[in-house]
């Protein structure tokens, strides 16, 4: 599986609140761009890929986490026939914002956006982001969270890395050792996608990311690699044999060309 298009203008777009700098609440709109790769496995007709997606929806009585609207979104366009039927949901990390959107960089519960995926779609899979905390005994059956390993979902093969590197005994961070041996572990199987939170640093000054992950990419791996933490203005490039897509605040629905 490989992307042969990735569309720079958003098919569809959704506006919903996020917690801005110096208590300000900021008014954000997720762009929804379409991907076209040259094949996918019998039965799927698409997949999606997102994160970062931190902020809260417009209802300001109900609330909810965005990833939970974004669901419900997406369902609603395949319903209405707008986007192919979606045979699974891939997640990068960072779902959570505060209830009062008070402080940039909330760390939370974000069990519900997971579970709001997976009752609208056939299966979630994903990774953790620094400031994801789920409550594993209440997920939906139909969830899978990576963390170093490897899954078949539905005949597309996805490993994945939560987390990022930083300072041990907060969430989710790994040493720069640990993070680099669950990776190992990943790019040493065959993998059609890869599931990152922290990703490469790219090919400018601008797409701020890990050096080391970088590297071992160009060693180690061939595929497409999707992850967030980092916006980049240009969120698709090559490093070595891989596809790299930065999804931070972007959501990308992966199809092919006759679908």
């Amino acid at each position: 599986m490989k992307f042969i298009a990735v569309s720079e203008d958003p098919f569809h777009e959704i506006e919903y609140r996020s917690a801005g700098r110096g208590g300000e609440i900021r008014k954000v709109v997720l762009p929804f761009y379409k991907a076209i790769v040259d094949e996918l496995p019998k039965g799927v007709s698409s997949y999606v890929i997102t994160s970062d997606l931190q902020g809260r929806e417009q209802n300001i009585k109900t609330n909810r986490l965005v990833g939970e609207v974004v669901a419900e979104e997406l369902s609603l366009l395949s319903e209405l026939g707008e986007i192919p039927s979606i045979g699974f949901v891939a997640l990068a990390g960072d779902f959570y914002d505060h209830p009062n959107l008070h402080k940039v960089g909330g760390t939370g519960d974000v069990t519900d956006v997971w579970n709001a995926f997976a009752k609208e779609f056939n299966l979630v899979v994903g990774v953790l982001g620094n400031h994801d905390i789920i409550q594993e005994q209440h997920l939906a059956s139909n969830t899978i969270v990576l963390d170093g390993n490897s899954d078949n979902c539905l005949g597309v093969r996805i490993g994945g890395v939560s987390g990022i590197v930083g300072r041990s005994g907060r969430n989710q961070r790994k040493s720069q050792q640990e993070f680099m041996s669950a990776l190992a572990k990943v790019t040493n199987v065959k993998n059609d996608l890869i599931l990152l939170h922290q990703g490469p640093k790219g090919t400018t000054n601008s797409q701020l990311g890990d050096s080391e992950i970088t590297n071992h990419l160009l060693l180690k791996s061939k595929g497409i690699v999707a992850f967030g933490h980092r916006h980049w203005s240009k969120p698709f490039i090559e490093i070595g044999k891989n596809q790299v897509l930065n999804v931070d605040k972007r959501l990308y629905l992966v199809t092919t060309a006759n679908a």
